[in-house]
């Protein structure tokens, strides 16, 4: 990682933006992936609630217990930095974003769509 603060936001801003294009890209192949994007997405699908409401409060909840945990059991707040608060707060939107511009400009299909397809 780099030192420097500048260098440091760079690499940031450039990771939060891949990781909200694989997030949404995952989302639309409808395929299991890791828990802490399937259950938002799954629990969008069910409620009806918007994706980003979802995964916002999903993160914000997870962040929140990890906080708990880190101060319960060391007694101080570690590893929780200005960058995971502000991912927290921010990565659904930013998901829902990204989503809404390849829904735009792309077709999806999954395996489960193109089967029914073919049976009909």
């Amino acid at each position: 990682m780099p030192a420097s603060l500048p260098m440091r936001v760079l690499y940031f801003l450039i990771s939060y933006v891949l990781i909200c294009i694989g997030i949404a890209l995952s989302n639309r192949c409808g395929l299991p992936i890791i828990p802490t994007d399937l259950f938002p997405r799954e629990l969008s699908d069910i409620t009806s609630v918007g994706y980003p409401k979802i995964k916002i409060g999903f993160d914000v909840t997870c962040l929140a217990v990890t906080a708990g945990l880190t101060f319960f059991c060391l007694g101080h707040l570690d590893g929780l930095g200005v960058g995971t608060i502000a991912a927290a707060l921010t990565m659904g939107k930013g998901v829902g974003i990204i989503g809404d511009w390849l829904d735009k400009r792309f077709r999806f299909i999954t395996v489960f769509d193109k089967h029914k397809v073919q049976a009909a």
